[in-house]
């Protein structure tokens, strides 16, 4: 990809578009958005050009203006704990937000731009994609975030060819992923999005290997973008655009039209809810927020444990803390009690 000297894509200009784009929206001046959300004028602007981001009572105070129901609030969590986000994906999320149309073909997982976040929180908290250094929650937000561009006024043309085999996937468990499939149904429904399956019987095809994205800008050459693994790369030379561009002709050529895909996505919820009832799963302990025990100490016995995802699910997931990748065990809150009680009488 050639370099050029726009900025990359970051939280905070992210947040700064979203505000951008509430305040058009309702026709108001930077002024107007100032006094309502009783703020100076520079402000807002430094916020919405993100030359110095919002703090989070600045989110909340135009939460209360636009009448949001909290949304800059809850993206804060992206600015104040951001993800490390490598410089090939910030260039490409930067493209997306501009992109006109944007075409893309999806091997393993369902597209970002279409998952629930159930399902993006169990994709981004394992595997190649985990970066030890995140927040798993920061993530998930951002990759809501990104899907905003759905909800325009006037959203990018967006197309979609997805492998069958991933759709039986049950990632994050069969109750997610039939969850995750709903959704896909009801967002082939959405004019802006154009979604097609490719049938297993297909076999071998030129894309086999990895995610390929083509994107038409409205300002420059158009794009395509390849990602495999936990790597991806933008490419803009005319010759290999137009050569992934007829590689994706050729994926759209073979896939099922939008109404047959949608038939081989409801097949597929249904076999996984049957599989939710046959083949019953512990909720998945993935992403959860763990505490430290304040019996730990510093001679091996470390235990930590998940409030917030106890009380949620009704099961108490404990697991030693040195050893964060292994075995987690679930006790009933009674039995976690007892351990407790248990610990503290023995002092």
């Amino acid at each position: 990809m050639s370099a050029d000297t726009e900025s990359p894509w970051t939280p905070a200009k992210f947040l700064g578009q979203e505000v951008l784009r509430l305040r058009e929206q309702r026709g108001w001046s930077q002024a107007k958005l100032a006094g309502r959300a009783h703020m100076a004028v520079s402000r807002i602007g430094q916020i919405e050009n993100a030359s110095i981001p919002a703090t989070l009572d600045n989110a909340r105070d135009l939460d209360a203006a636009f009448e949001t129901d909290g949304i800059l609030e809850r993206l804060m969590v992206l600015v104040l704990n951001p993800p490390v986000v490598p410089d090939w994906l910030a260039e490409f999320l930067d493209r997306e937000t501009r992109a006109v149309s944007l075409s893309e073909y999806a091997p393993m997982h369902v597209p970002g731009l279409l998952q629930t976040e159930e399902y993006a929180r169990a994709v981004l908290s394992t595997g190649l994609i985990r970066n030890p250094r995140n927040d798993v929650s920061a993530q998930v937000a951002m990759r809501m975030q990104r899907q905003k561009i759905l909800r325009r006024n006037s959203p990018p043309a967006l197309w979609f060819v997805l492998e069958q085999s991933l759709l039986r996937r049950p990632v994050g468990g069969p109750l997610v992923m039939a969850a995750q499939l709903e959704h896909l149904a009801v967002m082939a429904d959405n004019p802006a999005v154009h979604l097609q399956v490719i049938p297993e019987s297909i076999g071998a095809h030129p894309a086999l290997g990895g995610t390929l994205i083509m994107l038409a800008m409205p300002d420059g050459p158009n794009l395509a973008y390849l990602e495999g693994g936990s790597i991806g790369q933008l490419f803009d030379d005319p010759a290999t655009v137009a050569r992934y561009g007829l590689v994706y002709d050729h994926l759209q050529a073979h896939a099922l039209t939008p109404s047959e895909s949608v038939a081989i996505i409801r097949l597929a919820q249904e076999d996984m809810i049957k599989m939710s009832k046959t083949h019953p799963q512990q909720p998945d302990v993935i992403g959860a927020d763990w505490t430290k025990s304040t019996r730990s100490n510093n001679e091996g016995a470390c235990v930590e444990w998940a409030p917030k995802w106890a009380a949620a699910n009704g099961i108490v997931p404990v697991r030693d803390s040195k050893t964060a990748d292994g075995p987690v065990l679930r006790l009933s809150p009674a039995a976690w009690a007892g351990l407790v009680d248990l610990v503290r009488a023995d002092g």
